[in-house]
């Protein structure tokens, strides 16, 4: 059994294939649980591949940050063979709180990027509603408070609210990885012809933040909605 969670495509392709990588040196019978953010082209063509040595795979993306993978209730979403992914539920339920199949092969991924949709855009949305409360005059510590009291905050949200209150933008979700997610949506959408202005415009704020803090969290996209508006920062303990 092979479990891999890699940064992007490019990685997984380099880990699995070639002359030294993982099908080159797996036995027949081998089992791989790739759980890595990759398009749904690339988990297919790994399926592809890796059936051609004999290897069995299923693509495992993983929806939760941080905190919830600590704390082992991440959500998995699940693309393959069916028997395989019955088997393999003793191993997903060591680190996640519940795992859905969704198909077969890609089909893992390609629920990934549409959860990642809503997270990216979410995170945006909450960051405009936040400037407009600041300047229609809204105490910011007061406003976070009450709107993680309403039914519009999604669960992986909620959590960020705390952090931006007092500016913590460490990374948890880094800005980097949504915004490699944003592009792996953005071409998703394209090959089907399916038009996205919303994401484009979520994606374009994450890229203007990402080149002035590499290592933020993806929740940064508030402070750099704050600075568009010439709000200061104030830095709370």
């Amino acid at each position: 059994m092979v479990l891999s969670c890699l940064t992007n495509d490019e990685a997984v392709q380099s880990v699995y294939s070639g002359p030294e990588g993982v099908f080159a040196g797996a036995k027949p019978g081998t089992v791989v649980l790739e759980m890595s953010t990759i398009s749904p082209e690339s988990s297919r063509e790994l399926h592809k591949l890796g059936a051609k040595s004999g290897v069995d795979i299923l693509d495992v993306a993983i929806s939760g940050s941080t905190p919830a993978a600590e704390a082992g209730i991440l959500t998995l979403l699940v693309g393959g063979d069916r028997e395989l992914f019955e088997a393999a539920e003793p191993i997903f339920q060591a680190v996640a709180k519940q795992c859905f199949l969704l198909g077969g092969p890609g089909s893992g991924t390609a629920m990934k990027l549409v959860v990642n949709t809503l997270l990216g855009i979410g995170m945006q949305a909450i960051a405009e509603a936040v400037v407009l409360g600041e300047k229609s005059g809204l105490d910011r510590g007061r406003l976070l408070e009450v709107l993680s009291k309403t039914a519009v905050i999604a669960p992986a949200h909620m959590g960020k609210l705390a952090r931006v209150a007092v500016n913590d933008y460490s990374p948890q979700f880094p800005l980097r990885l949504m915004n490699k997610d944003f592009q792996l949506i953005l071409k998703a959408a394209a090959q089907v012809r399916v038009p996205m202005p919303a994401t484009e415009a979520a994606f374009r704020v994450n890229s203007d933040e990402l080149a002035q803090n590499a290592e933020g969290d993806f929740s940064a996209v508030l402070k750099r909605m704050e600075e568009v508006a010439g709000i200061a920062l104030v830095h709370t303990n």
